[in-house]
């Protein structure tokens, strides 16, 4: 044990719970990277997360509960991603703007999991 974590405080129970449910969150966007949102089964998602069945519905009604917070996530992620891009852009004017533009695509195009997770 690092001393850091000696002398770490305990997690109350929001902060429990937070860390569960984002451990849940990150291990079905992995499956569904890795299978489809079709074989997501929430076995596999509790199994892969560290967390019981249990667990799960402390955090979500069901799966199509979870898998909309997913894809909100998701889509969080892409619209920072382009805040991003725009706020690189800046001033570059219309040829710059579309080419920065077409490099996000292309960026978007290329991250494969977003797509698995958008559909």
């Amino acid at each position: 044990m690092s001393q850091a974590q000696r002398h770490a405080r305990p997690l109350n129970r929001s902060e429990s719970q937070a860390r569960t449910r984002a451990a849940l969150l990150d291990a079905a966007e992995a499956l569904i990277v890795e299978h489809s949102i079709p074989a997501l089964s929430l076995r596999a998602v509790c199994t892969r997360a560290g967390y019981t069945q249990g667990a799960f519905y402390s955090n979500f009604a069901d799966r199509e509960e979870l898998l909309l917070e997913v894809m909100e996530r998701n889509l969080e992620q892409k619209a920072a991603s382009l805040e991003q891009m725009l706020a690189t852009c800046g001033d570059a004017g219309l040829d710059g703007t579309l080419a920065c533009i077409l490099d996000w695509l292309d960026t978007i195009h290329h991250r494969g999991e977003w797509a698995r997770i958008a559909m």
